[in-house]
Formats: C-alpha cells, sequence, structure tokens
C-alpha cells in the first residue's frame, strides 16, 4: 500500500479522471491532505462554502476513489485548512468601503448628500435567485463560481466569465449575484449594467464633461462589477479603452468582476488585445443547454411556483421534447398553464402536445385520421369500412376502439369524432362507455388491442411511455 501521501495523490488522480475539469479545478485541487486518523481522513478546505459544497454534491465521489486506494476508510472529516473557526463568516471590512487613502475612524461618520442619492431602487430581478435557479450537470460550474463570488469565498477566482448562448442562465446568475450581496451585505456597492448601457452612459459622460463622475461610479465607488454582454464592445474602441482602465483598477483593489458574453474573449472580433488577454485571465464558466433531467426539474420548479399542478407524464414529455433555452421552456408551460385556464380543460398530454406543437411543427399532431390509420393497419380493415354501415365483428370492434382512441387522445368533439365515421355522438358516447367498462373488468382481449394500438401512437409522435 502506497504511503499517506502518495495514496492521496492516486486518489486526486482518480477524481480528475472522473470528473469535469471546472469541477474538479474547483472542488477537488485545492484541498489539503491532512492526515488519516483511524477509520477516517482528514481534508482541508478553504472555508464552509467549500465543505458545504463537497458534503452536497461530490461526497459519494470522493469517498469511493478514497476507498479504491484506502479501503478501510470509512468517513471524512473537513476541516478548515485556513485556519478560521468553522461557522465565522467572512464578513466585509471597513476598508472594503473606504475611498482609496482615506483613513479608518474608530466611529461611524455622518451621512452625506452622496450616500442618500445612491439608495436607489434595486436593479435586480427578484426572482433571479439562486434559491430559484435549477442546477444541472449543464451549468453546475456557472452556479457554483456565481455562488462563491457572491459569498466572498471565491477560491482565489476574483473574476468570473459566464459564457452561454442567449436564454440559458447568464442574467440569471447575474442578477441572483446581485440580491445576494444587497440582501446579505447591502452596504457593498454592486454595479449591474449591460455593455450596451455602459457605452451610452460614457458617451454621455463625454457629452456633459461628467468623465470623473462616469470613473468614481465604475472604480472607486464600486466593489461588484456585473457587466452583460460584452460582445457589444466590438469595435468600439474608446468604450474598450475606458473598460481595461477600469478592470485593471478594480483588480488593482481585490474587486469582483463578473462579465457574460455568448462567444469567448478571444473569438469576439474587433476587440482590444489587452481586453481580450484580461477577459481570457478570468474563470470562463459555460452554461451548456439542459439536458432531459434538468429540463424536467426546470419545469417541476416553475410549475410550483405558478401553483399549478401539473402530471408528471405531461412534464416528462415536454422535457423530452423542448429542447434549447430555458425560456423555451418557460414560454412552453406558462402556454400550457393558460389555455388550460382559458377553455376550462384539463392539463393533459393531449393538451401539452398542442401547445408544443406551436414551438416544434416537425411534431406529427394527434387526430382522427392518423388513428383511423393506424386502426385499420392493425385490423386489415379500411377506412371506407370503418366508416360503413358494416357490422362485421372485426369491423364494429375497429370502430369502437377508433371511437375510445380519439376521445382519449384528441380534442375533438363527439359530433366531430361521430362524423368522420358517420355515426351520430350517441353512438361514439355508447362505444367509448363500453370500452371503458371492459378495459376496467381487465378480463376482455379487447384491451391488448388498445394498448397496441396505444404503443403505436406513442412511438408515431413520440409520446412518453
Amino acid at each position: 500500500m502506497p504511503s499517506e501521501v502518495d495514496g492521496w495523490t492516486i486518489v486526486k488522480q482518480k477524481l480528475e479522471g472522473s470528473l469535469p475539469r471546472g469541477q474538479f479545478d474547483l472542488w477537488i485541487a485545492p484541498l489539503e491532505f491532512c492526515g488519516i486518523e483511524g477509520n477516517s481522513i482528514r481534508l482541508g478546505c478553504r472555508n464552509n462554502f467549500h465543505v458545504q459544497w463537497l458534503k452536497e454534491r461530490l461526497q459519494r465521489k470522493i469517498l469511493d476513489a478514497i476507498r479504491s486506494v484506502f479501503p478501510d476508510i470509512r468517513d471524512i472529516r473537513y476541516e478548515i485548512a485556513s485556519g478560521r473557526i468553522k461557522g465565522e463568516e467572512k464578513g466585509p471590512r471597513e476598508d472594503d468601503y473606504a475611498l482609496p487613502g482615506s483613513q479608518r475612524e474608530p466611529v461611524g461618520r455622518q451621512l452625506s448628500i452622496n450616500d442618500v442619492l445612491e439608495v436607489r431602487p434595486s436593479p435586480f430581478n427578484p426572482r433571479f435567485t439562486f434559491d430559484h435557479f435549477v442546477v444541472g450537470t449543464c451549468n453546475q460550474l456557472a452556479y457554483a463560481s456565481s455562488m462563491a463570488v457572491a459569498t466572498g469565498q471565491s477560491f482565489n477566482v476574483p473574476s468570473l466569465y459566464l459564457l452561454s448562448d442567449s436564454g440559458l442562465g447568464k442574467s440569471h446568475l447575474s442578477h441572483a449575484v446581485g440580491n445576494y450581496v444587497l440582501k446579505k451585505n447591502p452596504r457593498l456597492k454592486v454595479r449591474y449594467v449591460t455593455a450596451e448601457q455602459f457605452t451610452n452612459e460614457m458617451i454621455a459622460a463625454l457629452k456633459n464633461d461628467r468623465m470623473e463622475s462616469f470613473k468614481k461610479k465604475y472604480r472607486a465607488s464600486c466593489d461588484i462589477l456585473l457587466l452583460e454582454r460584452i460582445e457589444f464592445l466590438s469595435g468600439k474602441e474608446k468604450i474598450q479603452s475606458e473598460l481595461l482602465y477600469t478592470i485593471d483598477e478594480l483588480l488593482d483593489r481585490g474587486k469582483k468582476i463578473i462579465c457574460t458574453g455568448s462567444r469567448l474573449p478571444r473569438e469576439i472580433p474587433r476587440l482590444h488585445e489587452d481586453l481580450k488577454s484580461r477577459l481570457s485571465g478570468v474563470l470562463v464558466a459555460p452554461i451548456e443547454p439542459p439536458d432531459f433531467d434538468t429540463r424536467f426539474r426546470i419545469l417541476q420548479k416553475k410549475a410550483s411556483q405558478e401553483g399549478v399542478k401539473i402530471p408528471l407524464k405531461v412534464l416528462e414529455f415536454m422535457a423530452g421534447h423542448i429542447e434549447g433555452d430555458v425560456r423555451k421552456l418557460e414560454s412552453c408551460l406558462i402556454g400550457l398553464i393558460a389555455k388550460s385556464n382559458i377553455l376550462g380543460v384539463p392539463i393533459d398530454i393531449g393538451l401539452a402536445r398542442d401547445v408544443v406543437a406551436m414551438v416544434y411543427e416537425r411534431l406529427p399532431r394527434v387526430d382522427i385520421a392518423l388513428i383511423q390509420q393506424l386502426v385499420c393497419e392493425t385490423f386489415d380493415v379500411t377506412p371506407q369500412e370503418l366508416a360503413s354501415p358494416s357490422r362485421k365483428k372485426r369491423v364494429a370492434l375497429a370502430r369502437k376502439i377508433a371511437f375510445y382512441l380519439c376521445r382519449e387522445y384528441t380534442r375533438e368533439s363527439l359530433q366531430t369524432i361521430g362524423s368522420a365515421f358517420n355515426r351520430n355522438h350517441s353512438t361514439v358516447v355508447y362505444a367509448v362507455n363500453d370500452v371503458k367498462k371492459k378495459l376496467s373488468g381487465g378480463k376482455s382481449s379487447l384491451g391488448k388491442y388498445v394498448d397496441l394500438i396505444s404503443r403505436k401512437l406513442k412511438i408515431r409522435c413520440a409520446f412518453p411511455e
């Protein structure tokens, strides 16, 4: 068996090979091996947030890797390696609010008119919080990094670049940082601005000879800068130059910066090389399109926020068919709820398909004609026979099952269903009730035909099982 130190090196190598690079660098690489006592291994963490994240997200993987090298280990004891007292929160220092060159005073200073003018409504969307953000493999690095910056426990990551296409959560995380900081530490000055707003403010400052005020706002009076949609600065040389000086001063003063963009800094055309270098030197946290599990949980959370109970099969269907950005997911869910309320009908697979089909035209639509086709294929009858007066046993059974399936899988009225078979609505009602009765009894062979055609419908129309 290797020595304890060598063994821990092997454990880290195993974890490095099994975890995403960003996750390993952020959570595993900083761990310190503190020794083994009995059946416990002691690991040093940066802070309490580090400990909490490991316990909630990576505990099982870490323990499995440890046991592969040290089979007798039964548990992990986390310690704060920095020497801070466990449970102690890292609070802001008085120096964090002092302007350069100012002296710390033993007593609080009197509020000035500038302090009063700084009080303004929050620029952050109250819905965009960390609690409302659904974490998955597609976004966990971005989430964890943003949370670390917000809590002041950033693992030597003073700056962050959130990278993703539109609608995947960059702005949500930016607003979440702002909301968290303003709630937990309202004394900190958080500046949230899009690149376009930054540009417009600077142009106005130049025209009105107020550049000193502009610089103070984004440099001296800024603890956290949240700058969205950095690609807007392409080709704007003077704005880029000012932003570069702003970033340098903030970093020199130990402040935090989070930028967002849909392209890597080095891929943005006509962006100053020095600015590319600064932005490329930060932690880049990509956000990928959500996978099925994340889409499902996003829909669940949104439905819960709206106070609406939606059948799991409907959520599974929507999660399976709505791909791409989160906005599209939420839009379809809101559309589903609205359509249910307006029409006064329950939320089911049929209604969900109607809503999803408006977004994805490629989805085949369940209608009477499709059901007739599948019934004819199953019973080897023709559409003409289904609509004829024929009472042959095979034809009558096929027609009865077709009535039931039309009622089950479409939202057509009894009259419309009957007309498609040259029958009146009372005939449809009788047939549907007869099928339901026999299915509930469980002894009729009719059930196998209903199941068979239902499976064909699900395959043809990509229904969830």
